[in-house]
């Protein structure tokens, strides 16, 4: 039987994460349909260089066809530059081929292909050998060949959603695994980057093969907790209505985290039962602003009093549900945004939003279009949208925010990578050491009402500072399943702040350890 292997990591803040590839083991499900053996490694951010070539050793044989990586985030782990150098040496003959939405994400990396895009298609145009490709050279002077999926192998109006386990993944009944009911967004927001996008039809997969997964799920592994990766999750009441139904007819209710819009919660509280069969208690508002003029600017047209008493409204609904918990997230700087008006924002929240969670996060606008990567209209067009671009002597008011003591992220995502070099007039960022680091910088930007250095200077001195909301957030839905890997916890127990959760970090560690050994152990 043809032969291949995928590897995934993703990285998080808490420790080295134990959330599985999603990507990895469905690209996985969708070859072994078409006939092949394909094994996955997840958590490969915590393999060391000799464990990845002991593993490969023990597992390459004269049937292996390729070596995939899958980047949910980036996967650009210094091991892989080691590692990957070394497979191609070892077996020339085995492709290499890198896979992710975002281009970049695997930059740098000797690759034969990289897939951009939903996958599955264009994984099977590569390995018939008759796939449409174009050349192309990272940065660093590496050669490879650039499969756009996005347009050359559609695959995200798929009604086939499914992904399989194998034993040999050794799933755990505490995981939150991933779950899509759809692909793209309804949506056209200024700021969005992403692909499938002002999609006006429902694009979601099959009931029927989504109550087969997680059957399946629950009956071989015990999982009853999911992560689902859908852009809106509420976009269709229809949508809604069939899941809804696939899913009562399960012998458990799942836990699911996800995306909703929260303007559509508020004016369609038919949907709200609905929401609450699906088991989705955990959800992620992306509200951007509570400013009115700032949200109908980038998309969200529902007056800001509105939401907010909706929002309340439907929290003290769900709560006589049972567990519910729910995270803002919110941007600062979007035009027409004020200080004042972020003031008012964070009042709001100290009085009404205690006991859940929220975030806010500087408005971003690169300074330089990504090669192949889809571009928000703030980033095409920012002089349309009131920004422009400003010195850092100009708008940094003496120097102040760095002075003061600002999180060196900040100003590492505006100067960009501090080892870099110039190239034919371009700059050129040092991929292998900077690792997981983003190499973009970003527009140092100024509108009518605010600029960046003002909005990073009251983020951190204002914002973020010591008060009851802060103190009694809990994490935010989609970082669940660092903590639910240790079965003393719960899925209620998310509902709880930081403070009083101990991340299970000597817990993680055993559990990717031992994951480690069973697959170098075993041979199957």
């Amino acid at each position: 039987m043809k032969h291949g292997i995928i590897m995934g990591g993703v990285v998080d803040y808490y420790y080295d994460s134990i959330k599985r590839a999603p990507g990895a083991h469905k690209i996985a499900t969708h070859l072994r349909r078409e006939g092949y053996d394909v094994e996955v490694l997840d958590f490969v951010q915590s393999w060391t260089v000799e464990e990845l070539k002991e593993f490969c050793r023990q597992r390459v044989t004269n049937k292996t066809e390729f070596l995939g990586l899958s980047a949910t985030f980036s996967i650009r782990f210094k091991t892989l530059y080691e590692f990957l150098p070394w497979f191609k040496e070892t077996w020339p003959d085995v492709l290499i081929v890198g896979g992710s939405q975002a281009f970049h994400n695997c930059e740098g990396f000797p690759l034969d292909y990289m897939v951009h895009g939903y996958g599955e298609l264009a994984m099977s145009a590569i390995l018939s050998g008759n796939v449409k490709y174009t050349e192309h050279t990272w940065r660093n002077g590496v050669k490879f060949r650039r499969v756009d999926a996005t347009h050359d192998y559609m695959a995200a109006r798929m009604k086939n959603l499914s992904t399989h386990y194998e034993d040999r993944d050794h799933i755990q009944p505490q995981e939150v695994l991933t779950v899509e009911f759809g692909r793209g967004c309804i949506f056209n927001c200024h700021f969005c980057t992403l692909t499938y996008r002002n999609i006006k039809e429902d694009h979601s997969r099959s009931e029927d093969n989504l109550y087969t997964e997680m059957l399946e799920n629950y009956e071989k592994w015990g999982v009853t907790n999911y992560s689902i990766s859908d852009e809106t999750v509420n976009d269709y009441t229809e949508k809604l209505e069939r899941f809804a139904g696939a899913i009562k007819k399960l012998p458990f209710k799942p836990n699911c985290a996800g995306y909703i819009r929260g303007d559509l919660l508020v004016c369609k509280p038919k949907d709200w039962q609905m929401i609450d069969d699906i088991g989705l208690n955990s959800q992620f508002y992306g509200i951007e602003s509570f400013h009115t003029p700032s949200a109908k600017s980038v998309g969200k047209g529902m007056h800001s009093g509105r939401l907010q008493d909706g929002l309340l409204a439907y929290r003290e609904w769900a709560k006589e549900k049972g567990h519910f918990q729910a995270h803002l997230s919110l941007i600062a700087g979007l035009p027409h945004e004020t200080l004042d008006s972020l003031r008012e924002t964070k009042k709001w929240i100290v009085n009404n939003w205690v006991g859940q969670s929220s975030q806010i996060m500087p408005l971003w606008i690169p300074d330089k279009t990504r090669k192949y990567e889809e571009q928000s209209r703030f980033a095409m067009d920012p002089e349309k949208y009131g920004y422009l671009q400003t010195t850092m002597e100009e708008s940094n008011h003496n120097n102040s925010p760095w002075e003061d003591g600002l999180s060196p992220r900040f100003r590492k995502l505006y100067e960009g990578i501090v080892k870099r070099e110039a190239h034919d007039g371009e700059i050129v960022y040092n991929t292998e050491d900077s690792t997981f680091q983003e190499e973009m910088s970003f527009m140092n930007w100024k509108s009518s009402t605010l600029d960046l250095y003002k909005v990073l200077f009251y983020l951190e001195h204002e914002w973020y500072g010591d008060d009851e909301a802060t103190r009694k957030q809990p994490p935010l839905p989609f970082s669940y399943h660092n903590w639910l890997i240790d079965p003393k916890y719960k899925w209620e127990d998310m509902s709880k702040p930081m403070s009083e959760l101990a991340p299970p970090v000597e817990y993680a560690k055993k559990f990717i350890e031992d994951y480690k050994l069973k697959k170098l152990r075993s041979t199957v």
